[in-house]
């Protein structure tokens, strides 16, 4: 019986037009979701949603088109890379998308949501010209999560060093994470989904689920919260993840934050701790596509719960924080991230390690958003999802807020 009013209630919370009859459906993928009442838990606060009269920017175009886009990253020099899932680099140079990607890619498995994923740039990149990769690697039925160390060149990569290799390898194209980022302690976090087998989530010698942690030459931190442990793989920081696509640390508070896709309901936004349990399957604020129950429960004794959570889904696929000159003052600090099916920019204000705001814009505007990157120049990039993607600069529409321009 609670089962059923548990389930009932989450039905009244969600769209009933999001549920195809006989078809499987993934987050990312579904139609986009309505706003309702949260049924399931604590309350959340109600996004705001501007007017097009009052909105502070506009997106402007200045590169395109990129064939599935996933990663970016800004290089001291100005140019930008951005990875397309197939298995090119691609380089933007003085506004100009080079029709010749960067040679000395490793080789990738595409399909679904995997592929060449992320770019991340060394800290030290002006004098190492080192680059990190995320990418799916192998055949089908054996797939596994890799992370390349490699050397940046005008038009190649060398030095390539695989310094991380999910196991075990796997079947499965979908819910595979791949977001990298430094965290605070200047280590290398990888995020890896479930690879849509939610148990996998649960099992500590299985990477599928968790948010990894090591060196920049793959090596592994003695402080790793399982290491030592016969049970456990010493890379995993966390677990109990479903998809985690967005990572970032906070240029507010200083700590790990990620997002990640919920099932049907669910999304989640949360703080990253060393060890934790993020409940996937045994909690969660959503239902399977089918409509049947996941789990009863949406809290647990030794699970971390959600900082925040959107029900029903918006499908967050990336995760920033914003730190810059260029948009509003009170910006600073506050999380950005862009949606998938939801097709809109979201803004969280952030006080104290609590979400106080919730501004949603962009509804449709430019499609599917893959990415949001708080640049170094202080603007704001948003990169489309798709087979003809670009990428978007966020453009002040005051002069209170060009002032850094000006400078």
């Amino acid at each position: 019986m609670l089962s059923r009013l548990i389930r009932r209630s989450m039905l009244a919370a969600l769209p009933l037009t999001a549920f195809v009859s006989g078809t499987s459906v993934h987050a990312e993928d579904a139609p986009p979701a309505l706003m309702a009442q949260d049924l399931t838990g604590p309350t959340v606060i109600a996004p705001s949603k501007p007017k097009a009269s009052a909105l502070q920017f506009e997106p402007r175009r200045i590169a395109w088109p990129f064939d599935l886009p996933w990663g970016v990253a800004f290089l001291p020099d100005g140019r930008i890379l951005v990875t397309e899932r197939q298995g090119a680099l691609r380089v933007i140079e003085n506004g100009t998308l080079l029709t010749q990607p960067i040679a000395g890619i490793p080789e990738v498995i595409s399909g679904g949501h995997a592929g060449l994923l992320d770019v991340l740039i060394s800290r030290d990149f002006e004098s190492s010209h080192r680059i990190y990769l995320s990418y799916t690697h192998g055949a089908p039925g054996e797939i596994s999560m890799r992370v390349m160390s490699a050397v940046l060149g005008e038009s190649e990569l060398t030095n390539q060093t695989v310094i991380f290799d999910s196991r075990p390898a796997q079947p499965g194209y979908d819910q595979i994470g791949g977001r990298l980022a430094y965290g605070p302690d200047g280590l290398l976090y990888l995020t890896l989904g479930d690879r849509t087998d939610k148990d996998r989530a649960q099992n500590l010698l299985d990477h599928s689920g968790t948010i990894v942690r090591f060196r920049e030459d793959g090596s592994i931190p003695d402080d790793n919260p399982f290491v030592g442990r016969e049970d456990a793989l010493p890379e995993i920081f966390t677990y109990g993840h479903r998809n985690p696509q967005g990572l970032v640390t906070s240029r507010g508070d200083g700590k790990l934050w990620s997002v990640e896709h919920g099932p049907y309901g669910g999304d989640e936004l949360n703080l990253i701790e060393a060890g934790a349990n993020y409940g996937w399957p045994l909690v969660t604020y959503g239902i399977d596509y089918d409509g049947t129950v996941i789990s009863d429960k949406t809290t647990a004794p030794g699970i971390t719960g959600p900082v925040y959570k959107w029900v029903p889904s918006v499908a967050p696929s990336s995760l920033a924080s914003y730190g810059g000159d260029v948009m509003p003052e009170n910006w600073k600090g506050d999380f950005l991230l862009g949606t998938l099916s939801g097709e809109r920019f979201i803004r969280l204000t952030m006080t104290d390690g609590s979400v106080t705001g919730e501004e949603q814009t962009l509804h449709h505007a430019i499609g599917r958003i893959r990415n949001v990157i708080a640049a170094p120049d202080g603007y704001v990039y948003l990169l489309t999802d798709g087979h003809s993607a670009s990428l978007y600069r966020l453009e002040p529409l005051t002069e209170e807020m060009a002032g850094a321009d000006a400078q």
